[in-house]
């Protein structure tokens, strides 16, 4: 079962289109938050630009309640969930940090909490907005850290096979925290994408469009 991956949108569906349009149709996606600036579009733009049934996400902190509210009515939505797919457990949960920017906002011990509550044992991806604190998928251009403590715990204490995210754009790349391996997307307006393999082996492969 193949699937892409896009993170912090922005509003971009254009940008979004056009790297749909660079591959075979995928039969699912994976959204790592941020589908908006404050509401600018909402999921359902987002989706249809996709182009496919089977989209899932997260919201991020630049997304607002509204937006969440959609993607839960949509039934696209796995903030604090987990999905299946392929026999693959898929686990999420979005939003930005307390006191940071954005409207979706959480202490870190609610998101440590909510994936914890969302994942349980035998998640295989998890999927988040923010990365793990104190990695170089989380290092802002001008030199801070300014990831998540809660999604790092998270990580090393439930180490799915592999973590998806987004939130810095400066920090696209993966990184390893035990055994999980860790990938900060990128953002779409710059074109970037993940191809995904689900089965008894997933196997990722990132992707850029001009």
């Amino acid at each position: 079962m193949r699937g892409i991956v896009l993170s912090d949108v922005h509003g971009d569906t254009e940008m979004v289109a056009k790297i749909m349009e660079t591959i075979k149709k995928p039969d699912f996606a994976i959204l790592c938050g941020d589908l908006s600036n404050y509401g600018d579009k909402m999921p359902k733009e987002v989706v249809e630009a996709i182009g496919i049934k089977k989209v899932f996400g997260v919201p991020g902190n630049m997304d607002t309640w509204d937006i969440l509210e959609e993607m839960e009515a949509m039934g696209i939505s796995i903030h604090g969930k987990n999905i299946e797919l392929e026999g693959v457990k898929i686990a999420g949960f979005g939003g930005g940090i307390h006191n940071h920017p954005g409207r979706i906002l959480h202490s870190e011990k609610e998101i440590l909490e909510g994936i914890e509550n969302a994942a349980g044992n035998g998640t295989k991806i998890l999927v988040t907005h923010l990365p793990p604190i104190n990695t170089n998928i989380d290092l802002t251009g001008k030199g801070i850290h300014a990831g998540s403590a809660a999604v790092r715990d998270a990580i090393e204490k439930l180490q799915p096979e592999l973590h998806l995210c987004g939130h810095i754009h400066d920090a696209k790349g993966e990184t390893r925290i035990g055994k999980t391996k860790c990938i900060n997307v990128g953002p779409v307006k710059e074109g970037n994408a993940l191809l995904i393999e689900l089965g008894k082996k997933i196997t990722v492969k990132r992707i850029e469009t001009e």
